[in-house]
């Protein structure tokens, strides 16, 4: 039972170690600030040239549709993360995220899930990829 052990007890001890994992949280941290202003260029240069946003491809598209979000203000933004993997100069980041925005004079609040794949380039993480999953069951007005 014990050798059964070690391998994955070792596994979690180096994953929980690798310094790459709060590199991505502090960029996931950032990222979670950007939307909180909804600064849709600094948001969409945090994309890598080819990035995606749902289906929505390339930073010049991204930044055009987060500024057709023009009667959009958001409340509140957070995000908490379940899990990190790194491999190599990639990173995939699983968690959740919380949001409440203004649209004209309605308080949405939106919950749900989040996976975001990260790529170390240059000296920095860019998300590559970033998709949600709303929980509609959780999403109220007022």
């Amino acid at each position: 039972m014990r050798k059964k052990l070690l391998p994955a007890l070792l596994f979690l001890v180096l994953t929980a170690c690798h310094p790459a994992i709060d590199e991505v949280e502090r960029a996931s941290a950032v990222y979670d600030r950007l939307i909180q202003h909804m600064s849709a260029d600094s948001i969409a240069n945090m994309y890598t040239a080819d990035g995606k946003l749902g289906n929505i491809t390339g930073r010049d598209s991204i930044r055009q549709f987060l500024q057709s979000f023009t009667d959009v203000r958001v409340l509140h933004y957070a995000s908490k993360t379940k899990s990190i993997t790194i491999h190599n100069d990639l990173a995939w980041q699983e968690g959740t995220y919380q949001q409440d925005v203004l649209v004209k004079q309605d308080t949405l609040h939106l919950r749900g899930g989040f996976r975001t794949v990260w790529q170390h380039t240059g000296d920095r993480w860019l998300v590559f990829e970033m998709t949600t999953q709303p929980d509609t069951s959780q999403t109220t007005a007022h």
